[in-house]
């Protein structure tokens, strides 16, 4: 089985792109660049995650780093071409990437607009050049600025003519900060009005009713990690009825301790309620890991060989990107 699935084309629809860039290239940009690392920051330690954190905020230490590149146009490339060549190695036909774009902006001294623009000629770039099918997810974060976030990212998009690799929206974050009606609403208004996709982290920490936040409030069609629905039997059959997809990351969901050490993890309910899932890898090269292992992963915890081989129809099927055909 190990064989077939590192053989076989798979699909990716959770991953962040700061996630998957080699750590080898996130440490040559900081010497070239002569980064200050942040005190207390271990760079042959703290910059992947391989052992279960204590907690979600412990587990997203990397990104104390991560949000410091790219310092330049130049170092975007570097990373964009990076990230693909590690998904053209798991032999990925599509991707979305997530990226909230606005730290490239304040990095490079230069408006969301310029900053959306590069990000969207470099996914095509690299797109065209490994013949991997893509869309970009604009990613807002959980906080005071959340609304303030997610109307600069749906200006620039506008203003450049809302393109087509711009496939949806995403939520991340912290769980634990309530986020407010005017938040949603205009999530809503942007699937609507812009024909965009949302997928919601919700769930990852505990809190089931954040996936039932995420479903009524927000509209979501897919909730990102999800492992708290099996918390709830209504929320199980809430996602069943409303097929909301759950996007499944095995490693992931271990490291961040969503999913303890001695428990089963929650794809194994999904399955018997019949909940749609899609395995993905979140951020793989911050657990030295990839896709690939995911599955492997899945297949370990579940002995599923029929899904694993329908697992690309399924993301096909689920996937925000449009023309893609499934068999």
């Amino acid at each position: 089985m190990e064989n077939l699935i590192t053989e076989m084309e798979k699909g990716e629809l959770h991953v962040h792109l700061n996630g998957l860039v080699s750590s080898k290239l996130v440490k040559k940009l900081l010497e070239n660049n002569i980064v200050d690392i942040p005190q207390g920051f271990d760079l042959d330690k703290d910059l992947n995650v391989i052992k279960p954190a204590k907690s979600l905020s412990s587990y997203l230490k990397p990104w104390d780093l991560l949000r410091l590149i790219p310092k330049s146009r130049a170092d975007l490339t570097l990373i964009v071409f990076d990230a693909f060549e590690n998904l053209r190695k798991c032999n990925i036909g599509f991707v979305e990437l997530r990226n909230s774009v606005l730290y490239i902006a304040l990095l490079n001294k230069v408006n969301v607009e310029v900053a959306m623009a590069w990000l969207l000629e470099d996914i095509s770039r690299a797109s065209e050049y490994y013949k991997i099918k893509a869309g970009l997810i604009l990613t807002v974060t959980r906080g005071d600025y959340s609304l303030e976030q997610l109307r600069s990212l749906l200006s620039a998009y506008i203003n450049l003519g809302k393109p087509g690799l711009i496939v949806g929206l995403d939520l991340a974050g912290n769980e634990d900060i309530r986020v407010s009606d005017a938040l949603a609403y205009e999530f809503v208004r942007a699937k609507i009005e812009f024909g965009l996709k949302v997928t919601i982290h919700a769930g990852e920490t505990g809190n089931f009713k954040n996936i039932a936040i995420a479903v009524n409030n927000f509209k979501a069609d897919r909730i990102g990690h999800g492992t708290a629905a099996i918390k709830s039997k209504a929320i199980l059959d809430l996602l069943k009825e409303k097929d909301i997809c759950v996007e499944v990351c095995p490693i992931s969901n271990r490291l961040t301790n969503a999913v303890g050490e001695s428990e089963s993890h929650p794809v194994i309910e999904f399955i018997n309620n019949e909940v749609p899932f899609v395995i993905c890898s979140d951020n793989p090269s911050i657990h030295r890991s990839s896709i690939t292992q995911d599955y492997i992963e899945f297949y370990r915890e579940t002995k599923s060989s029929i899904h694993i081989k329908q697992m690309l129809k399924t993301q096909k099927k689920y996937s925000f990107i449009k023309g893609l055909t499934c068999r």
